[in-house]
């Protein structure tokens, strides 16, 4: 269901954001809908430019103001996307790290290969392309 576009603040988003909540950005960040995310965004960006440019350079408030508001989508823009990577770095620290497991010698991962097929063969095994 697509939410109705927000318009004014909403009570709780200045507070911290959840892990799901950074989980889920993490998840957007990392899929194949990002640069498209990304992509539109930047249109409103450069929409803002060109309300700039079709500015007359005789009405210097305007032209001000204009260019004020394109230098603020610019800086939203990018802004946000440095906040999405800061909460996902939050999410990721917080995610309890897999012990290193020692590297194997070559007998024992035919071991585990003869234990598990699905596994790779060793690289000593493996026949060249």
């Amino acid at each position: 269901m697509i939410e109705a576009t927000r318009t004014e603040r909403s009570f709780g988003v200045t507070s911290e954001l959840t892990m799901e909540q950074r989980r889920d950005l993490a998840g957007i960040r990392h899929s194949d809908a990002w640069p498209s995310l990304l992509d539109v965004m930047e249109m409103c960006c450069i929409e803002m430019e060109t309300d700039l440019l079709n500015t007359s350079a005789s009405d210097e408030a305007a032209v001000l103001a204009n260019h004020k508001m394109a230098k603020a989508a610019w800086k939203v823009f990018t802004h946000l996307q440095e906040k999405v990577d800061i909460e996902i770095s939050v999410y990721t620290s917080s995610i309890a790290k897999q012990p290193p497991y020692p590297k194997m010698s070559v007998e024992e991962q035919m071991v585990e290969n003869i234990l598990d097929p699905t596994r790779p063969a060793p690289m000593e095994e493996m026949e060249p392309m």
